[in-house]
């Protein structure tokens, strides 16, 4: 499977995960406005961190357009670092004590992986980058996995 094919299968898991959010969301007997603040921000970044990677997942792609692909490869990684340490750091901000651990951890590693992103953009070579892009992908893509199991989880335990 060349990355081409990978970044269309993070795509549509990312899509798919999104539509049984939907699914879970249709299925609650309350109004969203009634849910517990943590069932709103799981649904929040399930929804967003599910549409940055389905972004993210066809941006090299559009890039290799206009330019060669090792360089689509390196403006991508940058643009999707500088895109994940604004939306880690507004999520880290919005914070409260009743977030969940597991999103208080994700929070912590995904600054650690946006760094990781901008110095690799940075310093890398062809290699590194197309590398940390589809780790880069491969995290988000967990981070979904994670919103998506909270909030079944989170509806199940209300009822």
């Amino acid at each position: 499977m060349n990355s081409t094919d990978f970044l269309l299968t993070i795509s549509e898991l990312s899509i798919a995960v999104a539509g049984f959010s939907a699914i879970v969301v249709m299925l609650n007997t309350k109004p969203i406005k009634d849910w517990a603040d943590a069932d709103r921000l799981n649904l929040r970044l399930l929804l967003q961190v599910a549409a940055l990677t389905i972004v993210f997942s066809l941006l090299p792609s559009i890039l290799s357009v206009p330019l060669i692909p090792d360089n689509a490869w390196r403006y991508s990684l940058a643009i999707y670092g500088v895109v994940h340490i604004a939306d880690v750091s507004s999520f880290l901000f919005k914070m409260t004590s009743g977030t969940q651990t597991a999103f208080k951890i994700c929070g912590s590693i995904g600054v650690l992986v946006a760094i990781m992103q901008m110095l690799v953009a940075w310093q890398g070579t062809p290699i590194a980058w197309e590398t940390m892009y589809l780790v880069s992908l491969v995290w988000h893509l967990c981070v979904t996995f994670t919103a998506f199991a909270l909030l079944l989880y989170g509806m199940r335990a209300h009822q």
